[in-house]
């Protein structure tokens, strides 16, 4: 089974959202990326990799408002760092937006 995780985008600006892949266990390697977009207090069930590529090496994150284009991006490069347990033990991402820039929480859901 692939993995899966709900995306929320409590911004008041449309996302763009770009999950990249690990290939099996190891950060310094990549199994590809799935993109796709969450309008403003849009939330999507999304599924990604395969039954053994299960886990994200990061998210970015890129929005355009005020005639800019805004980016964020969290890349994992350590197995078990803070990033890689946040992004690969919960199953609820949520994206906000505070000081003119993204920042991302998560969560358990059900």
């Amino acid at each position: 089974m692939a993995g899966r995780k709900i995306f929320t985008n409590a911004t008041p600006y449309k996302m763009n959202v770009t999950l990249v892949i690990r290939k099996s266990a190891d950060p310094r390697d990549q199994a590809g990326t799935k993109d796709f977009s969450l309008s403003t207090g849009e939330s999507s069930w999304q599924e990604y990799g395969n039954s053994v590529d299960i886990y994200l090496n990061g998210v970015k994150l890129a929005a355009y408002f005020n005639g800019e284009l805004v980016g964020q991006q969290y890349i994992i490069i350590v197995r078990g760092s803070p990033l890689d347990n946040q992004l690969n033990m919960k199953n609820g991402v949520d994206f906000g937006f505070a000081n003119g820039s993204f920042y991302m929480t998560t969560r358990q859901v059900g």
